[in-house]
């Protein structure tokens, strides 16, 4: 039987609690709220996706100020490298 999906979970992006939640998103793949100091990421994402704009928000929630290019650069960067190291969640599968 497959695992269930956690809607929500905390963690600490530096000294501060955040919540993710993997939510129906209209039309970004995340997004990520300093007032709230919430990251919503998509439901439909799965593997490298997933993996890619999970550490892309982390980024924007970490360091505001970075350009949007820096973020993307950095999180393609990192997800890559994790990815072909074979980090990927339990129930990912080949497309």
């Amino acid at each position: 039987m497959p695992r269930r999906q956690r809607k929500q979970r905390t963690v600490y992006v530096g000294d501060q609690r955040w919540k993710i939640r993997r939510q129906r998103l209209r039309q970004d793949d995340g997004q990520c709220d300093y007032n709230t100091r919430t990251i919503a990421i998509a439901d439909t994402l799965h593997g490298v996706d997933l993996l890619d704009t999970l550490i892309h928000e982390l980024i924007h929630a970490r360091w505001p100020d970075l350009s949007e290019d820096a973020v993307a650069e950095f999180s393609e960067t990192v997800s890559g490298v994790l990815d072909a190291e074979g980090f990927r969640q339990p129930d990912d599968h080949e497309e």
